[in-house]
C-alpha cells in the first residue's frame, strides 16, 4: 500500500485530495476564525453517501468496520442534519482513512472475478490497451460526469504504473487495482464539485451533471443511476420541466424511502431513543428490543403517511393511526392478539394523536424513571416551532420529588421569579413540555404521579398568541394547525434538501411553502418537489460562499 501511495502521489498530483499527497496539497487548516459559510461548491460526501456510492459502483457492501472507522462527520451547532456541506472537509486523519479504505475496497474488487469482470470484461482482460475504455466509461460514473481528456490520460498513467505497485499481480490486475484506488481517492469522487455552469448576477448555475448529482444525493443519498446520467447528457435536467419530471420519478422510487425516514429520524432526535434506558426496576415488562420497536413504529407511521398515502405535515402530528406489535400494544393499552410483527391500529383520538404521542418521542425525551418535560418542551420549541433558545447556563439536576409531582418539582426548580431559568422555562419550555405529563417515561398513559393527580394543562405560545391546552393531544392538534409549525417544517426540509442553513433570502420560499402546507395545498412529497423546483436548488448564491 505504501508503494501504491507513493506512485499515486507522483503520477496523479492534481487528481487526489484526501489521498496520498494531501500533506503536500493541503496544509493543516488554521483554526476557524469566522462562522461556516452557508454554502460551498465542494460538498464532501457524508459517510453514508460514501458507503452507498461504493456499494452502487462496485457491488461492495462496505463492511461496518470500514465505514465506522472513518472519523465521524461533524455536527455543527445549530444545524440539525448530517449533511451540512460547508462543514464537511478532509484533514490529516481523514486522508489516512480514505487511503486505507480505498486500498481495501480496491483489493476486494480485484480479488473477486465476478466483480472484476463487470468492470473489465473477460474478453479484454489480456489487453492493457483496453484500459482507456475502462477508465473513460467507469470514470464517468466515479466522477459523476464525463472525464476530460487530461483526466483520462492521468488515470491511464496510473494504470501503467500498477505493476510497479503490485508486482505480484498481472499487469492488468495491478493496473485496475491502482486505478480503483485512484478513483476512490479522487476529489471528483469524494466531493460533489458543483458550479460548472456560468455565473450571472451573483448566481453560479449548476449544469446538468451538477443537477443530476444534487438530485440523486438529495433523494437517494447515492450517485445517479444510468437513466439520470442519460437525462443529464441529453440536457433534459437543465430544463425546469425536465428536472421536475425526473425529481417526481425519483421521489416515487423505493430508493427515496431511506431519505424520508432519515430526515424525520434526525428531526425527531431519534438518536436520543438509542440512549433511552428505562429503569428495569420500574419497567420490568420491557424487552431489550423496546427502543428498536418504538423506532420501527415511527418509521412505519411516517412511511404510511408520507410515501403511501401522500399526506401532508398535519397528518404526522394529528393522525390517530399507529403501528404496534405485542410489546407496544401492551404499552398503549390496546386490546387484541398481537405478535412480533407490526399491525396498523387506530388509537382513540382523544388519547393519541401523531408522533408527539407515540412511544418513540416520549421515551426519547424522558429519564430512566420519569417523563422529562424540560427536554420535551425544548424539542417542541426548537424543532417544531423554530423558536430560538439560548444555551442554558450551569443548572443543577432536579432535586428529589419529596412528595411532589414531576411537574411541581420542575416548576419549583426552573420558574423562580428573577432567576435566569425562569425567562425561558416559564414562558416557553415548560408550557410546551407539561402537556405530555400524562405519559410516563415509556409513553404509557398515567393519571397519577407519585400518588398525586397529573396536571397536563398548559398555556403555550403559538403563532404569537397564548393558547390554552388541556393535554398533549390538544397541543398536538394545535401545532398541526399552526402556520408557525408548518413554516418551521418547510425550513427544515429546505436545509436538509439544500445541505445548508436557511438564509434571509429563503424567507419568501419558506413562507409560501408553510402557507400552502397548513392550508392543505401541499403534501410532504409536494413540498419536497417544490423545493427541488425552486431557483435556489439549481444555483449557488455567491454571497453564501
Amino acid at each position: 500500500m505504501i508503494a501504491a501511495c507513493k506512485l499515486l502521489g507522483r503520477v496523479l498530483p492534481m487528481l487526489l485530495v484526501g489521498g496520498c499527497i494531501l500533506r503536500e496539497a493541503k496544509a493543516k487548516p488554521e483554526p476557524l476564525q469566522r462562522p461556516l459559510p452557508a454554502a460551498t461548491r465542494f460538498a464532501r460526501l457524508t459517510h453514508a453517501q460514501w458507503a452507498n456510492t461504493v456499494r452502487d459502483l462496485f457491488e461492495v457492501r462496505v463492511a461496518d468496520e470500514l465505514e465506522t472507522s472513518l472519523r465521524p462527520d461533524p455536527n455543527p451547532n445549530g444545524f440539525l442534519f448530517d449533511n451540512y456541506a460547508a462543514s464537511l472537509s478532509v484533514d490529516d486523519a481523514m486522508w489516512r482513512d480514505y487511503q486505507r479504505v480505498a486500498s481495501e475496497i480496491a483489493k476486494q474488487v480485484t480479488s473477486d472475478p465476478r466483480r472484476l469482470a463487470k468492470l473489465w470484461p473477460e474478453a479484454g482482460r489480456a489487453a492493457p490497451a483496453h484500459a482507456r475504455g475502462l477508465i473513460v466509461d467507469f470514470g464517468a460514473k466515479v466522477h459523476r460526469r464525463p472525464l476530460t481528456a487530461e483526466q483520462a490520460q492521468r488515470y491511464l498513467e496510473v494504470f501503467e504504473a500498477g505493476h510497479s505497485a503490485y508486482p505480484e499481480l498481472s499487469a492488468v490486475d495491478a493496473g485496475v487495482r491502482l486505478v480503483l484506488e485512484a478513483f476512490l481517492q479522487s476529489p471528483h469522487f469524494l466531493y460533489r464539485i458543483e458550479g460548472h455552469g456560468q455565473s450571472r448576477d451573483g448566481q453560479i448555475r449548476l449544469d446538468a451533471h451538477d443537477l443530476a448529482s444534487r438530485l440523486s444525493y438529495t433523494l437517494w443519498n447515492t450517485l445517479p443511476d444510468a437513466d439520470i446520467f442519460a437525462r443529464a447528457a441529453s440536457g433534459e435536467l437543465e430544463d425546469p420541466a425536465g428536472l421536475a419530471s425526473v425529481a417526481a420519478r425519483m421521489l416515487d422510487d423505493p430508493r427515496a424511502e431511506a431519505m424520508v425516514l432519515s430526515f424525520h429520524a434526525q428531526l425527531f432526535e431519534r438518536d436520543r431513543l438509542k440512549q433511552a434506558a428505562p429503569s428495569p426496576a420500574r419497567f420490568a415488562e420491557l424487552s431489550e428490543n423496546f427502543t428498536a420497536h418504538a423506532a420501527r413504529e415511527s418509521d412505519l407511521f411516517i412511511k404510511h403517511h408520507v410515501l403511501e398515502q401522500n399526506h401532508g405535515y398535519r397528518e404526522l402530528l394529528s393522525s390517530s393511526d399507529g403501528f404496534v406489535n405485542r410489546e407496544l400494544a401492551s404499552i398503549y393499552g390496546i386490546d387484541g392478539t398481537f405478535g412480533d410483527e407490526f399491525s396498523r391500529v387506530s388509537f382513540d383520538p382523544a388519547r393519541r394523536r401523531g408522533l408527539l404521542t407515540h412511544t418513540a418521542f416520549l421515551a426519547a425525551h424522558a429519564t430512566s424513571l420519569d417523563p422529562d418535560p424540560i427536554h420535551r418542551g425544548v424539542f417542541v420549541a426548537r424543532r417544531l416551532l423554530c423558536v430560538p433558545l439560548r444555551a442554558p447556563g450551569s443548572l443543577p439536576p432536579l432535586p428529589a420529588a419529596g412528595g411532589r409531582t414531576n411537574r411541581q418539582t420542575v416548576e419549583a426548580h426552573t420558574e423562580t421569579e428573577g432567576s435566569g431559568c425562569a425567562v425561558c422555562h416559564k414562558r416557553t419550555i415548560n408550557p410546551l413540555g407539561f402537556p405530555f405529563e400524562s405519559y410516563d417515561a415509556i409513553g404509557r398513559e398515567r393519571a397519577l404521579d407519585n400518588g398525586l393527580p397529573v396536571d397536563p394543562s398548559s398555556v403555550a405560545t403559538l403563532d404569537g398568541e397564548q393558547v390554552s391546552v388541556k393535554n398533549g393531544v390538544a397541543l398536538a392538534e394545535r401545532i398541526a394547525e399552526s402556520p408557525q409549525a408548518h413554516a418551521c417544517y418547510a425550513r427544515h426540509w429546505l436545509e436538509y434538501a439544500y445541505g445548508r442553513p436557511a438564509t434571509a433570502r429563503d424567507g419568501a420560499l419558506i413562507s409560501q411553502l408553510g402557507a400552502d402546507s397548513v392550508q392543505g395545498k401541499l403534501s410532504i412529497k409536494g413540498l419536497i418537489l417544490q423545493l427541488l423546483a425552486a431557483p435556489q436548488f439549481a444555483s449557488i448564491d455567491e454571497r453564501d460562499l
